[in-house]
């Protein structure tokens, strides 16, 4: 069971990694905290106790993890600074065997890059170092792992605003890794530190040349399916945020034959967000988008849906 002084930092968790710079004085270790003592006996070479501690309150295997116990070991690390740096690296390098997907173990990892991104948002002498490690873990293929680097990666964004955009470009070249690009930079941490739209426009070209350039195999590559997911449910909040940019931006990629592109800037037109505040950017799109539609490959032969009568041809050939 964890203790009742965890259970107090567990509620005050998400509001403390939820301030964008995650910046600032921490409150002292309380050594009544079992979080907190597990934490430190790591620190000291004896991770069993962190290790069983974590995985015990995980909630996991089931359909929620303990997101709020996460949270609060980011933020125990984050306030032991350098000192619990080696921890949260050994937890968020944890390999598919040594922390299996749809188990307890896999919660290891999660805490582990949670708490790289908690400190790479506060201490600008490990953010290069440790967004890397985050690049590293952005194709695993624990989904779990792939969405708390996309937290981790939101939160140092809301530290460093357009600084971060600039540097993840070198991420733009690979499916789970431009994914978590451009999720991230839909987060509220990230997209409220934004003031410069030109790059986040930039990235979301590479995204969307990524995409049309893809292989047609790629279509059943899972790092692919994540990308154009991303590009169909990211853009509406961007766009929400930072405006006219972004909607030049879909009109321009209108002409792209792809249907998956096709179809994710139609979701995003459909946003209920979009309708209010940039009706006319969102007809203006949508029009663009009409306009470029391919022909039927034999308009004669086009006459619209049909129903399917196979079953029927199967029975009267019995």
């Amino acid at each position: 069971m964890v203790g009742k002084a965890t259970i107090c930092s567990l509620a005050n968790a998400r509001r403390t990694l939820g301030c964008a710079c995650l910046s600032g004085p921490m409150p002292a270790p309380d050594p009544t905290d079992p979080l907190g003592r597990a934490l430190d006996a790591a620190i000291a070479g004896r991770p069993d106790a962190l290790h069983s501690l974590l995985a015990r309150g995980s909630q996991l295997p089931g359909t929620r993890m303990n997101r709020d116990l996460a949270e609060a070991f980011a933020v125990l690390c984050r306030g032991r600074r350098g000192q619990a740096d080696a921890v949260a690296l050994a937890l968020s390098r944890l390999t598919a065997d040594q922390a299996p997907g749809a188990t307890a173990l896999e919660f290891l990892p999660v805490c582990g890059v949670l708490a790289l991104g908690a400190r790479a948002a506060a201490d600008e002498r490990v953010r290069a170092p440790f967004v890397a490690e985050l690049h590293a873990r952005a194709d695993d293929l624990r989904y779990r792992i792939r969405d708390a680097v996309v937290d981790a990666l939101g939160r140092v964004g809301g530290a460093v605003g357009d600084a971060l955009v600039a540097a993840v470009a070198s991420w733009m070249d690979g499916y789970f890794h431009a994914a978590a690009v451009v999720r991230a930079v839909a987060s509220e941490p990230w997209l409220g530190a934004l003031r410069d739209a030109d790059g986040v426009v930039a990235r979301l070209d590479e995204a969307f040349v990524l995409v049309r350039d893809a292989p047609r195999a790629a279509s059943r590559w899972p790092g692919h399916k994540a990308l154009v997911e991303a590009l169909a449910s990211s853009p509406g909040s961007i766009a929400s945020a930072l405006g006219q940019p972004v909607f030049d931006m879909l009109e321009r990629w209108c002409a792209v034959p792809d249907p998956a592109l096709r179809e994710a800037i139609g979701r995003v037109l459909r946003a209920p967000k979009l309708a209010g505040r940039f009706g006319a950017e969102v007809q203006r799109v949508a029009a663009a988008l009409e306009r470029s539609r391919p022909a039927p490959r034999n308009p004669d032969h086009d006459v619209g849906p049909t129903r399917d009568r196979s079953h029927a041809r199967r029975k009267g050939r019995r």
